[in-house]
């Protein structure tokens, strides 16, 4: 059991990094997002001269803003979960139910790389309408932020295969305080 712990760690150390990126990404698309909308709004209320490129460039960037925020989100736990009748299971068949449910999202979400990143492939050659940018950076965000979820998904399926085992090692149900990790 020491290689798993160790290779739980291991994921848990590389999660935060990559997510320590997917924060501030995240940060910085919300705040572009804000003074495009804000110039936007200005130009077409205010100077009553609508700008082309800035509902479809804040389209492409709510896109990027889901799948660099999703998986802060799942390493929060934060997703919509019932877990009423979880809680009161015994601690193996909790570990148990988390492992099959991280089993269910960790093929899911490989899927969603893999269509992904054939959609964004296929639309390469395609272009957005008023601005010259290839729809393939467009779409390249989902399966990267599905890797990305994969990878903390392998993380809490490795957990729960632990906690079966070592039950007292389970931390699956408590959630990771991640701000005080990544600041």
């Amino acid at each position: 059991m020491k290689i798993l712990t160790t290779l739980i760690n291991g994921l848990d150390w590389l999660n935060l990094k990559i997510l320590w990126l997917c924060k501030w990404l995240t940060i910085l698309l919300v705040g572009v997002l804000a003074v495009n909308v804000f110039i936007g709004v200005f130009f077409r209320y205010v100077l009553n001269d609508s700008l082309a490129w800035y509902e479809e460039s804040s389209k492409y960037m709510m896109i990027w803003l889901v799948f660099s925020g999703a998986p802060i989100v799942l390493k929060q736990r934060g997703h919509i979960a019932l877990d009423v009748l979880t809680k009161r299971l015994a601690p193996r068949l909790q570990n148990f139910n988390y492992l099959v449910i991280y089993t269910i999202v960790l093929i899911l979400v490989c899927i969603f790389v893999w269509q992904g990143f054939d959609l964004a492939w296929r639309a390469q050659g395609q272009k957005a309408t008023t601005m010259d940018l290839s729809f393939f950076w467009v779409y390249l965000s989902i399966p990267l932020g599905c890797f990305i979820m994969a990878l903390i998904s392998l993380e809490f399926w490795l957990s729960a295969l632990r906690g079966i085992f070592y039950p007292e090692e389970s931390n699956l149900g408590a959630g990771d305080v991640f701000d005080n990790s990544m600041s």
